[in-house]
């Protein structure tokens, strides 16, 4: 009964490697195939890109011949001269041209208009010591304008107790935080002490 089970067991052992053989057999086929395609499209293209390279070469080379060629012609042409640009007449700076006008002295008359009142005829000329006339167009009359009142000033003292109020609350909440969670703790230390030494 060893005999036939061992059998078996040899018999099951053969049958499983030849599937497995079998079954290897169609992956390696597929593998060989895969790879004698990826060879024929490396190959193709590498020739592409050879054809490419070439036809670059070819193209640059004809470029660098004609360009050399029109840059030889153009040196060799004789220079000719070129006419002169007509002259032009005096311009501001934004192009206008400049007229005699524009210099001429009694091209501002000294009259200024004023909204509300005539107009001065050219006979009539202000006097040099008389102050400009101001025209009130509001309707109200003019108040002298008051300096400001002055204000008294913060005493000293009370800054100085400001910052003293502040230190002190700065200072003193801590240390009676600390305080407090020292003595917190001291009374949980009671509790928590004898589990040390057990």
């Amino acid at each position: 009964m060893d005999e036939n089970l061992e059998n078996a067991a040899q018999e099951f052992e053969r049958d499983l490697n030849n599937a497995a053989e079998n079954a290897w057999k169609p992956v390696e086929e597929a593998a060989e195939q895969a790879e004698a395609h990826i060879e024929e499209a490396h190959e193709a293209a590498q020739e592409q890109v050879a054809e490419a390279a070439e036809t670059v070469e070819g193209g640059w080379s004809e470029a660098k011949d004609d360009f050399q060629q029109a840059s030889a012609e153009t040196w060799s042409e004789p220079e000719t001269p070129q006419t002169p640009i007509p002259p032009q007449p005096e311009a501001d700076r934004w192009g206008a041209p400049v007229t005699e006008a524009a210099d001429d002295p009694g091209r501002w008359n000294d009259n200024l208009y004023t909204p509300g009142t005539e107009e001065p005829t050219p006979a009539e000329k202000p006097k040099a010591e008389e102050a400009p006339k101001v025209i009130d167009y509001m309707g109200t009359p003019a108040t002298p304008v008051t300096p400001p009142v002055k204000k008294d000033k913060f005493p000293v003292w009370a800054i100085i107790l400001i910052v003293l109020l502040v230190l002190c609350i700065c200072i003193l909440l801590p240390l009676i935080g600390l305080g407090l969670g020292f003595w917190g703790l001291m009374r949980n230390v009671s509790t928590f002490l004898p589990m040390l030494f057990i």
